[in-house]
């Protein structure tokens, strides 16, 4: 046999169908993007996001871009470190593929280093009936 294989299903873990995330759960998206595609990114994500809070980050990074930093040094940026905006938001578990196409949309250039997107279910955190948040 070797390597990894699921379970039977019989013994599979009693947690909530994959497609079927629970009741008040949203979904954390954070992208890293090129400084200049902000604007951009921006325009088409804050319509989807309930409220409109987006967090917005300058970060610095040191991507993969395999020698193609000649853009870079010649704006005075040395050492491999390239500026990046990271933005984070939350929108309900529906709502991931529009949020992240919008992300796509306003960062992509063609080039290597447009970004990254990650996605994470995010799940709500019951209270105590003094409203105190409990820890399990």
């Amino acid at each position: 046999m070797g390597g990894l294989e699921p379970p039977p299903p019989d013994t599979a873990p009693a947690a909530h169908a994959a497609d079927t995330p629970p009741e008040g759960a949203l979904a954390r998206v954070v992208a890293v993007v090129r400084a200049a595609s902000l604007d951009a990114v921006m325009e088409r994500v804050v319509p989807r996001v309930p409220g409109g809070v987006v967090g917005v980050e300058l970060v610095r990074g040191y991507g993969r871009q395999k020698g193609h930093l000649a853009f870079y040094e010649s704006a005075g940026f040395e050492g491999g470190f390239l500026p990046k905006v990271r933005l984070e938001f939350h929108v309900p578990p529906t709502e991931v593929d529009g949020a992240v196409e919008a992300v796509c949309e306003g960062a992509r250039t063609g080039r290597i280093g447009d970004g990254k997107i990650f996605v994470q279910l995010v799940e709500p955190l019951d209270a105590g009936a003094d409203g105190a948040e409990a820890a399990s």
